[in-house]
């Protein structure tokens, strides 16, 4: 199995789903393609060759912070062997947490619209701010892979825009985050509120720090989910927040 995300976490790297499809089944490998990020607004991974198709229902199906789930999708044949695999385990939502995210789910691609257009906004804000050395987000030309990501998101760029502080370090990293009045500091994303990851103490904590540098995850590196409050009101949290550091 050849196994991807359709937006890397948290470096934003957009991969060519049907380039990978070809190659995995050219080696008789099945292709399998975490599309979290993505949520089924932008991106129908199954349209562009892949074979299962995985979503964190937690983050933008869901999208109220209110309840954890996830999904695995496929052919018939993948759909029968996992359910009798949750069938086995117990991995099986309970009954309030599937009407949750059911009724999230009638709301995602209002809530995907707005998210993504703010959130290119807020990538666009911060890209021209002096305190702020690189922005990563799929949407500005100025990304490696924002030709693959138009073509294949069809104009939409997602809801998760990643930074690193010219002051690259902790302490800035900290000051940062305290001043912060709007913006929520929360280790997930795709919630209605905006939040912020700092990952060099949380999703990337046991990675070795001279590993996390070699990736580009230095100590100034931060993940913004962005919600769907009013964009100006993020940029004024956000700019608040880079003068203190």
């Amino acid at each position: 199995m050849l196994y991807v995300e359709a937006i890397s976490n948290p470096l934003l790297r957009v991969t060519d789903i049907a380039a990978l499809a070809t190659l995995a089944h050219a080696r008789g490998a099945t292709l399998a393609v975490d599309a979290t990020f993505a949520s089924p607004a932008l991106l129908r991974p199954r349209d562009l060759g892949a074979d299962v198709v995985i979503h964190s229902l937690t983050k933008y199906v869901n999208g109220h912070g209110d309840a954890m789930g996830g999904v695995v999708a496929g052919s018939a044949d993948v759909a029968r062997e996992m359910r009798e695999r949750a069938i086995l385990d117990g991995a099986y939502l309970p009954p309030h947490e599937a009407w949750l995210i059911l009724r999230g789910l009638r709301t995602l691609e209002l809530r995907m619209a707005r998210q993504c257009a703010s959130a290119l906004a807020v990538a666009r804000h911060l890209a021209a701010h002096p305190k702020v050395a690189r922005v990563h987000y799929p949407g500005l030309t100025s990304h490696p892979q924002h030709d693959l990501a138009t073509r294949q998101f069809s104009g939409r760029y997602g809801g998760v825009v990643s930074f690193v502080l010219r002051a690259d370090e902790q302490k800035a990293a900290f000051a940062f985050l305290d001043s912060l009045e709007l913006i929520a500091s929360a280790t997930t994303l795709g919630d209605l509120y905006s939040e912020v990851l700092y990952p060099a103490i949380s999703s990337h904590r046991r990675i070795d720090p001279a590993e996390r540098r070699r990736l580009g995850i230095t100590d100034g590196f931060l993940r913004l989910s962005v919600g769907i409050e009013d964009p100006e009101d993020l940029v004024a949290d956000l700019d608040r927040a880079l003068a203190a550091g």
